[in-house]
């Protein structure tokens, strides 16, 4: 029996490496003449729809979110079109081996935030900090109002990857705390992956009480 899932897994991801080389493929040929017209974005929606393998599970789903919120109101603006350029381009940025696995992620797995809330926020804090060491962060955080958990859980507002990570967060293991949060998002929690520099900017304009 054990003989038989272990099949079935191995399938399964072929499957997936399959999907996820015919989305990467896709991306490639839509952004080949650096331009995005509508009936590209609309052949993009369709084939995600039909490809649920793919849009329900990382990093499909990112790429199906932003093209439903472009096509939401009927109109796609300029802002919108570039918008959903720039995201195929963090898509074939990462290899397919990557992109295979939820714990090996490219720029799609930081969430676009204008800035950080401090006051009450759970925070939680992973890999190396160009600002501080991670124990001098947390202080930042705590006396901005923020708490600071060791762990992820959907009690979590904010999981801030630090900034001399980057390279090993783009091309190797995010590590059990990404993989935690990216699973919790995926089950609907409004949790924020960020990357250090977005904190930091953010930290300066809060002042600490």
């Amino acid at each position: 029996m054990s003989n038989f899932f272990t099949r079935q897994s191995a399938e399964f991801k072929n499957d997936l490496n399959r999907s996820l080389g015919a989305l990467v493929g896709i991306a490639q040929g839509l952004i080949c003449d650096a331009k995005l017209n509508d009936d590209e974005i609309q052949f993009l929606n369709r084939w995600l729809r039909e490809n649920e393998n793919i849009s329900l599970t990382w990093p499909g789903d990112v790429v199906h979110a932003r093209i439903r919120a472009a096509l939401e109101d009927g109109v796609i603006t300029e802002a919108e079109r570039e918008h959903l350029m720039q995201t195929l381009q963090q898509l074939i940025g990462g290899t397919l081996d990557e992109l295979a696995e939820s714990t090996h992620v490219t720029g799609l797995a930081f969430d676009e935030v204008e800035t950080l809330q401090f006051r009450e926020a759970r925070f939680c804090l992973t890999g190396n900090f160009v600002f501080a060491p991670r124990s001098v962060c947390a202080e930042a955080i705590e006396r901005r109002g923020g708490l600071v958990s060791s762990s992820v859980s959907r009690k979590t507002h904010y999981v801030v990857v630090g900034g001399l990570g980057s390279p090993e967060w783009k091309h190797g293991s995010f590590g059990t705390k990404i993989e935690q949060a990216m699973k919790l998002k995926r089950e609907g929690a409004a949790l924020l992956v960020v990357h250090e520099d977005r904190w930091a900017t953010s930290l300066s304009q809060n002042p600490a009480s």
